[in-house]
């Protein structure tokens, strides 16, 4: 290969058919081959961001009744079919009702003979009154003649029997009053008992709404017993709808009431509907080791075109930015070989100065508040670095632990070093700084300079989605082109 060629390839620059996108050729001379490393880029732009919790679920009527019919019996009209409107109160059914007439017919002779022996019973209370009145009178007489000699003593004594019979007889009577009027009012309950069966016979529809399912035909019989057969369904109001969606347990935590969502289906794929969460389920449902949470979407449906049983495929947004700034994700991933970095932007110096320089940006600092700052920041650092030697195995053995991470303690050194200097004006800025810094997180991404060769850039990261991620602080701008990969190229 030429000389004039190999310098041709060091300066090339091959751009890509994509917003944003694009590529630069770096070669290097191995042995007679050109080995060219070439960067693909993407730019960091301004848009919107959504982060969306992708699942599925049936389409459910608000309320769905199940119509079943408490007894037995041959069905002998049917009045409702699918998609009829109904409202509450109309007959959706009836049984054939002359068994139950029969036996509301029969309840009422019951009754009428309970009530006849009622009064047989209560003659008899009379009839026992006057007896014992008689033998009272009875032991008054003997009670006389004995005491003037005339009558025998057993005759009073037998007097006295006949009126203690009497008695006796008088409290059967009554007793047998009281067991009339219960049998009466067991009779009345038994005639009230077969006027309902009789009225539960025709079959209707508790609630407002459409019929969506019918099981039943005239003739056909229905058994009763532990549980009411299901003849009909009716759906309340089909002009709002649920859909039952199942979400992973690894997404619901981001799922809260109140989320949008999108969603289609497959009767019209090209059309959009709108709902709304509104309930989070707490219980789990398990099925082979997966573990999924029932999430409650409502949305409406005023032209009906959504039916019971359709599959929607539903985006629930569980957050979302407009006009941000942002990366593609594959920045994030990209992870440059030791010798390509020029690392110039990775030292403490450059760092310092990075910090103190967006410092000044979002605090409003003065030049002299800058270099006070800067001043501190070396300062610390030769500190650190004076006293790492002494607790470097200690360091080690903690270095997992959060807040004692060396990000952790840099951070807090700046917000000891910063805090004293700040005006009161400056003091609310500074504690949403951090308040940001808190909610965000850390990331290093990685641009072409003008020799080549990739520089670090530092970032705060906020909302991502499948493509992108927010920008909420560092040293990038709209415009920047970061590297999202790089491939090496033999020639």
């Amino acid at each position: 290969m030429t000389s004039r060629l190999r310098k041709y390839l060091f300066t090339l620059a091959v751009p890509v058919a994509a917003i944003g996108m694009g590529v630069l050729w770096l070669p290097k001379l191995t042995g007679g081959n050109t080995t060219g490393v070439v960067y693909e880029t993407a730019e960091v732009t301004r848009g919107p961001i959504r982060r969306v919790v992708s699942t599925s679920g049936p389409v459910r009527a608000l309320v769905t009744v199940q119509v079943g019919s408490q007894l037995s019996g041959q069905i002998r009209r049917v009045f409702a079919d699918y998609n009829t409107e109904v409202k509450e109160g109309d007959v959706l059914a009836e049984l054939d009702t002359k068994t139950f007439e029969a036996r509301v017919a029969q309840a009422k002779a019951d009754l009428a003979a309970a009530k006849a022996q009622l009064a047989n019973q209560e003659a008899a209370v009379l009839k026992a009154e006057a007896v014992l009145r008689q033998a009272e009178r009875t032991i008054e007489r003997q009670q006389k003649l004995a005491d003037r000699g005339i009558a025998a003593q057993s005759a009073l004594d037998n007097a006295i029997r006949d009126a203690e019979v009497a008695r006796a007889d008088l409290a059967i009577a009554k007793a047998q009053v009281e067991n009339a009027k219960a049998v009466i009012a067991q009779r009345e309950a038994q005639l009230e008992q077969a006027e309902i069966d009789l009225e539960r016979a025709v079959i209707r529809s508790p609630i407002n709404g459409t019929v969506i399912s019918r099981t039943v035909d005239i003739g056909q019989t229905v058994a009763a017993s532990f549980q009411a057969p299901e003849l009909f369904q009716i759906a309340q109001d089909l002009r709002r709808i649920r859909i039952e969606a199942q979400v992973n347990e690894a997404d619901v935590g981001v799922i809260s009431e109140g989320n949008p969502a999108t969603f289609t289906v497959d009767a019209y794929p090209e059309r959009t509907f709108y709902g709304r969460v509104t309930q989070v389920r707490l219980a789990a449902t398990e099925l082979e080791n997966v573990v999924t949470y029932t999430v409650i979407v409502e949305a409406s449906n005023e032209d009906r075109k959504l039916y019971p049983g359709m599959t929607a495929n539903l985006q629930i947004v569980t957050a979302e930015r407009d006009n941000v700034l942002r990366l593609p994700n594959s920045a994030l991933r990209f992870k440059p070989r030791g010798e390509a970095a020029g690392g110039s932007s990775g030292n403490p110096a450059d760092r310092v100065a990075q910090m103190a320089e967006r410092l000044k940006v979002e605090l409003n600092l003065t030049n002299e508040q800058v270099a006070t700052l800067e001043e501190a920041f070396r300062q610390s650092m030769a500190r650190a670095r004076a006293e790492r030697p002494q607790s470097e195995a200690f360091g080690r053995s903690q270095r997992s632990g959060g807040d004692q991470s060396g990000a952790g303690r840099f951070m807090k050194r700046i917000e000891q070093i910063v805090e004293p200097m700040l005006t009161e004006d400056q003091r609310p800025l500074f504690e949403a700084w951090k308040q940001q810094r808190n909610s965000s997180r850390a990331a290093t991404v990685w641009v072409l300079g003008p020799n080549g060769q990739l520089e670090q850039r530092f970032v705060r990261l906020g909302l991502g989605d499948d493509q992108f991620t927010e920008i909420v602080g560092g040293n990038v701008e709209a415009g920047d082109q970061v590297v999202i990969r790089a491939r090496e190229v033999r020639s």
